[in-house]
């Protein structure tokens, strides 16, 4: 069986991304539309990242 690589020693570059939540357009809605907009923004990078989302279930549950 073979050894597996060694892992680099190099560090690893990682990246943060900044997104600003406090807009001028984000502070036109109502607190209705910026918690939809805040909830689909945080799917949509859960997704690329991924992660498997947790439907909603309308089962009344």
């Amino acid at each position: 069986m073979k050894a597996l690589p060694r892992p680099s020693s190099l560090p690893m570059l990682t990246q943060q991304l900044s997104m600003p939540l406090d807009t001028p357009q984000m502070r036109g809605l109502s607190e209705a539309q910026r918690s939809a907009v805040v909830a689909r923004l945080a799917t949509l990078l859960m997704a690329a990242a991924g992660v498997a989302a947790k439907e909603a279930s309308d089962d009344g549950q």
